[in-house]
């Protein structure tokens, strides 16, 4: 009979004693979540998101068990602790992602004219492939250049296809081009990839000569055809208050390409819905509809600009045509509007002019085995890398043994 008193005594000392522990417990597990960042400082660190994953899993726990005990306070008001669970359920898929690296995306900043362009020196995670990857001390992706060396230097201007949307570094046709020259012709040649996602031919431009006040002079530029004609590349030539604005949006951008879970649904899950809506899309673009100025007269205007600056600083330019899908063939050509432009232009100004479709179907008894070699409407996979890159390796060295009259002078540095 005098034996409950103590129990009860002893309970209730157990359960004062218990509840500082799980306070102080939560206290450090916000602090921790909080600090994320600290924590997983750098790429190679981002195993360690694994802290504040165990940190959000007992902050659910706390919730969750508090909540039953506490209904009428505010705090763990039934509607309020809903909400609470399904943020803290939120975060912790975020930090199990971030352990995987989905949260270093490629970042951007703005350069003058240059709207946006990749940030040196970073490392990140490569859309679809998930593969590492980094840009160097002058944002190009791959490897650092050894710009004191003496050799032929070959830069590759373009948009996602030159970049190489969803392949590792050494998938890339650059990548590819570099190994198939230096297979025979060692320590001959420099290869470097400027292409940069979304890019359309005016950016190019301006990503010419942003690299060349940067020291990069190359001896050979390849304009890649980019399927992002239109309304961005009038940006160049806007007012100061429009560029401002479109570079806040870029800095909006890449703070939300800092969270793992935005870019898992923005960047790849919604990349699928993207495809299938660009078959409704004018051949060789990103557009349902183009206006006839923007294709004959805008277009060929800011590709006589950008040749005129090539040709001011005596570069020598090689177009390079890549195909995409049409749906009205079911098949992939470069018969598009702006594809059509672009080759012709070449042809008008004696411009060397190689086109992916030729280095895809070398070798081939049929004409409409093109879809193998891309991973979706535009981008190549590396089987077709490789052989866009044979080709131009093949090329290069002849253009150079015998120029075309475009390329009569001598490059200057």
């Amino acid at each position: 009979m005098t034996r409950a008193p103590e129990c009860s005594a002893t309970l209730e000392v157990v359960e004062v004693r218990a509840f500082p522990w799980k306070a102080s417990l939560s206290v450090l597990a916000l602090v921790v979540v909080g600090c994320n960042r600290l924590i997983a400082s750098d790429i190679h660190k981002d195993w360690l998101n694994v802290v504040p994953t165990i940190a959000t899993l007992f902050l659910t726990y706390v919730v969750a068990s508090e909540g039953k005990q506490s209904l009428k306070s505010f705090l763990f008001s039934r509607w309020f602790r809903s909400l609470m669970l399904v943020v803290l359920m939120l975060a912790t898929v975020e930090f199990v992602l971030r352990t995987a690296r989905y949260h270093r995306a490629l970042l951007y900043e703005r350069q003058g004219n240059l709207l946006f362009t990749p940030v040196p020196n970073q490392e990140y995670t490569e859309k679809v492939s998930l593969s590492s990857s980094k840009t160097n001390d002058l944002g190009l992706r791959g490897e650092t250049l050894d710009l004191r060396r003496s050799t032929t230097k070959i830069l590759a201007l373009g948009d996602s296809v030159t970049y190489g949307y969803g392949l590792g570094d050494a998938d890339t046709y650059p990548a590819r081009l570099k190994n198939a020259l230096d297979l025979k012709f060692p320590g001959r040649y420099t290869v470097a990839n400027g292409g940069v996602n979304a890019y359309p031919i005016s950016f190019e431009h301006q990503k010419f000569l942003y690299l060349w006040a940067k020291g990069l002079h190359p001896d050979v530029v390849i304009v890649g055809y980019s399927f992002n004609e239109g309304r961005l590349g009038h940006l160049v030539g806007s007012d100061e208050k429009t560029k401002s604005e479109f570079a806040h949006r870029v800095h909006v951008k890449n703070f939300l390409r800092t969270f793992a879970l935005y870019n898992v649904i923005v960047e790849n899950w919604a990349r699928w819905g993207y495809d299938k809506m660009t078959r409704n899309m004018v051949p060789g673009t990103n557009f349902v509809s183009l206006s006839p100025e923007d294709v004959n007269v805008i277009y060929a205007r800011q590709l006589q600009a950008f040749v005129d600056d090539l040709q001011a600083y005596q570069v020598k330019p090689l177009f390079l045509l890549f195909c995409g899908y049409d749906a009205h063939i079911d098949n992939y050509d470069d018969s598009g509007p702006y594809q059509k432009v672009f080759r012709s232009f070449a042809e008008a100004h004696g411009i060397p002019l190689l086109r992916s479709k030729e280095g895809l179907l070398k070798n081939q008894e049929q004409t409409d085995k093109l879809r193998p070699y891309f991973q979706d409407l535009s981008h190549m996979k590396p089987v077709g890398t490789a052989k866009v890159g044979e080709m131009i390796a093949e090329a290069v060295p002849r253009l150079l043994e015998h120029p075309p009259a475009s390329w009569q002078y001598t490059a200057i540095h």
